[in-house]
């Protein structure tokens, strides 16, 4: 089976729609677009009489809960044996097998066929094949388009998972890509009868209290390059201790920092899951380009929003990371 960017590519519309029993898995840490993504693919595929089961690695972070509210996303500590007679794994938002985790290494042992639905750039050598459109905003448009080319109707419930997939990844409609069609799916979803105030709501207007503190501690560390171009945090392990808050809310800090004036490119670094790891985040500006500086480091996504694991001394890190951003402006001009 090949790599595709065309969501209505024959074979893979055969190859869905010859498994009976499919399982359905995002990466490790999820976030709104891949649980809505898989969410809003769960129930258009059951309403069409597929029996289908959500295994991710982790649990549903308390955050996208209400994305769930019947429950459906097993994690495989307390649902592995749900992925027992899958004929077909199906991968939403993540580009490598090591990014799904436990799941996708278990159908795989079992010879159990997993193709992608991402719209992240794949590595070269990379041997997952499925469904992978990088024109896409988000992963939630790629499944809509998807669902559309399957032939299988999207109700308000299955939209709900994608309408927040949608707009969790394009920052409430702001990075388009001066694509249209983005805004088409937003508005045939919410044809559907679907209330998109919750999800909004939900999304960028309900942070806790513990994760605001943490959002300060975050600005205090924004520092900036003698022209301004680039700007930078590094968020040691001792800023998060004392907070209750998920390991992903570091990341919401991000467009604060590339969102100052002047600023067109920015850096993140925060602790990892392991001792000794940082997790880069990377962000830019339209025309500079950091989504190779990620991929060089085994990481991956787009253009402008990239992210990779990082070992070594953050000091020395972070003096070469910043060296490569500094060139991505000048090159960008």
């Amino acid at each position: 089976m090949p790599v595709t960017a065309d969501p209505a590519a024959p074979w893979l519309l055969e190859r869905i729609h010859a498994a009976e029993r499919i399982a359905l898995m995002t990466h490790v840490d999820p976030d709104a677009d891949g649980l809505g993504s898989q969410l809003g693919f769960f129930h258009a595929a059951r309403a069409a009489g597929k029996d289908v089961v959500i295994v991710n690695d982790d649990p549903c972070p308390a955050r996208y809960r209400w994305l769930d509210p019947e429950a459906v996303i097993g994690d495989f500590d307390g649902a592995a044996a749900d992925l027992e007679g899958v004929e077909l794994g199906l991968c939403f938002d993540a580009n490598e097998a090591s990014r799904a985790g436990r799941p996708l290494a278990a159908l795989q042992q079992a010879g159990v066929p997993v193709l992608l639905v991402d719209h992240h750039r794949l590595r070269d050598g990379n041997p997952l094949q499925g469904l992978v459109a990088t024109r896409f905003s988000s992963s939630g448009e790629l499944t809509y388009r998807l669902l559309q080319a399957l032939g299988w109707p999207v109700g308000a419930e299955a939209a709900r998972g994608l309408y927040a997939a949608m707009s969790f990844d394009t920052g409430s409609f702001r990075f388009l890509r001066n694509d249209p069609d983005t805004l088409r799916v937003a508005a045939e979803l919410q044809a559907t009868g679907l209330d998109t105030n919750p999800i909004q709501e939900a999304l960028f207007a309900s942070r806790p209290y513990a994760e605001t503190v943490l959002l300060g501690r975050i600005l205090e560390r924004i520092q900036r390059s003698a022209d301004g171009q680039v700007a930078w945090a590094v968020v040691p392990p001792e800023a998060i201790a004392d907070l209750d808050v998920p390991r992903d809310a570091v990341g919401e800090a991000i467009p604060f920092v590339v969102g100052i004036e002047g600023v067109r490119a920015a850096a993140m670094f925060k602790p990892g899951r392991n001792p000794g790891e940082w997790k880069l985040s990377l962000r830019a500006k339209a025309g500079v380009v950091v989504g190779d500086i990620a991929t060089r480091r085994g990481g991956g996504g787009h253009d402008q929003a990239a992210g990779a694991t990082l070992t070594g001394d953050i000091v020395a890190l972070c003096d070469e990371i910043l060296g490569e951003l500094q060139a991505a402006v000048e090159r960008a001009g």
